[in-house]
């Protein structure tokens, strides 16, 4: 619970300093989310299901039907178990999870007023450090709310997530 607070606060306080432009933080700009995860580390015996958290600034469209946002959070793979076979000692089996904060530039591309295409690339700064990327959709349930499936490669975890994104 701790771990998920500071997430929360470190979402809350970074998203304006990263979305703050010239002259401002356009407010109505900002967007926050949260999703459930299933999550796969190669090698793995079992997946875990985790969940993430994050806020965003919408920079607005590049091209036509193609937006960019910057966005920021905090994710929790849950426990995933790993196996392997030990000269004698035979199967062992340890279970972890990995936690950190992230940050991606996402691309949009509005197919219709209710459909999305995402592609995203970042940085993810926890456990499993390194490189991220990913690619989805999202369905607009209406002006405020999106619903997204993503799938999310980072060093070692993949991550198929369904978010919950709110535009105030």
């Amino acid at each position: 619970m701790k771990r998920l607070a500071t997430g929360i606060l470190l979402v809350a306080l970074a998203t304006p300093a990263f979305a703050a432009p010239q002259g401002g933080i356009d407010t109505g700009r900002l967007f926050f989310g949260a999703g459930v995860s299933q999550n796969d580390v190669s090698g793995a015996s079992d997946e875990g299901t985790g969940f993430q958290l994050f806020g965003g600034y919408e920079f607005g469209k590049v091209a036509q039907n193609i937006a960019l946002d910057l966005e920021i959070g905090y994710m929790d793979s849950g426990d995933i178990k790993a196996c392997a076979s030990v000269p004698f000692f035979g199967r062992v089996c340890a279970e972890d999870n990995a936690t950190g904060l992230w940050a991606t530039g996402v691309g949009r591309l509005q197919l219709n007023p209710q459909f999305e295409l995402l592609a995203r690339a970042g940085f993810d700064f926890g456990d499993d450090d390194g490189f991220m990327i990913g690619i989805g959709a999202g369905f607009n349930v209406n002006p405020q709310t999106q619903l997204r499936l993503e799938f999310v490669e980072r060093d070692e975890i993949s991550s198929l997530q369904l978010n919950f994104v709110y535009r105030p």
